[in-house]
This record gives C-alpha cells, structure tokens and sequence, in this order.
C-alpha cells in the first residue's frame, strides 16, 4: 500500500487530472515490454501498474498509457500478485 501512495505522490505529470483507482475485481493483466503486470490506477495519459519480479519482489510504476497493452489470462506470463 506504501508502494501506491509513493506512486500517487510522484506521478510523472501532477496535472494529468485525478487518479482512477480500478476496483480490484476490475484490475486487467497488462504488459508493459517485458513486465507484466496488473493495471491499479489511471490518469488521462499514464496508467499505473502493479507487478512482482523473478525474486518475489513488489513494484508499482506510471507508464505512458500507449505502452500498456492489455493481455488476456493465457498471453499473461507474469508472477502471481
């Protein structure tokens, strides 16, 4: 949850509108080059994405939107969160 907060309070561009926090039913898998992921928050032109590494780790991170693409269960071949 601390991951999140630090991310809301660094977005890369402050005036980009509000923050729309997906509902956690709602969270599409999502892959950004090589990470894949789950989609938590957005704005107009950044989306934030959630993901665990090779080594268990928990990241959180803005992305321009065009670099998110949204993948289905089967192309997903992230870490479970």
């Amino acid at each position: 949850m601390m991951a999140q907060i630090d991310a809301d309070n660094s977005h890369p561009k402050p005036d980009d509108g509000q923050i729309i926090e997906l509902e956690p039913g709602s969270q599409p898998l999502v892959r950004v080059g090589e990470i894949y992921g789950r989609a938590i928050k957005y704005t107009r032109s950044f989306g934030l994405v959630e993901w665990v590494d090779d080594s268990r780790g928990y990241h959180v991170a803005w992305f321009p939107a065009g670099q998110v693409r949204r993948v289905d269960q089967e192309t997903w071949r992230g870490q479970p969160l």
